[in-house]
């Protein structure tokens, strides 16, 4: 009887397993600067909610040691993510970066210092959907613009993964 009943609600997931059809998504998100050695890297959470058939909002919160970040962006997907598992998407968004840190010289530490930052980003990437598990898969280039010291950051390495609920 067991296998009767986990068998039918396999068979559920299966024939639900269209091409995204789940509006919210909810995963882990990571970027990693290509450009500098030193750079640990920043890792996270994240949520994606389909508004449309080619738009998307995300929010994410990421960090490491002394940095947290609190961002969203709008995605453009140039594919119909309900015709296709694979997509190319453009985004762009804001985030408010923080850190704390302390200086160090020979002499003594300085205090704790506390720093924030606001941010646009730039993002292109591509993604792949896996409809018999729910799961989205993507990777991606991303760039930063810091408002207070009106530079580009760029090559930052996108990576994710996202499981699509309802």
């Amino acid at each position: 009887m067991k296998n009767i009943f986990l068998l039918l609600i396999l068979s559920v997931v299966i024939l639900q397993g269209k091409a995204q059809d789940h509006a919210w998504a909810f995963g882990f998100y990571g970027d990693v600067q290509l450009e500098s050695p030193g750079y640990q890297g920043a890792f996270g959470i994240q949520g994606k909610y389909d508004f449309a058939t080619h738009s998307a909002v995300q929010a994410q919160v990421y960090g490491r040691n002394g940095y947290v970040a609190v961002g969203g962006d709008y995605i453009l997907s140039l594919l119909d993510r309900t015709k296709s598992n694979f997509n190319v998407f453009l985004g762009g968004g804001i985030s408010q970066d923080f850190y704390r840190y302390q200086e160090l010289s020979e002499e003594q530490a300085w205090p704790e210092k506390r720093e924030n930052f606001t941010m646009v980003n730039g993002q292109v990437g591509a993604s792949y959907y896996f409809p018999t598990v729910n799961l989205s898969l993507y990777t991606g280039y991303k760039l930063k613009y810091n408002f207070e010291w009106e530079e580009i950051d760029p090559n930052y390495l996108m990576l994710g993964v996202r499981y699509h609920l309802w």
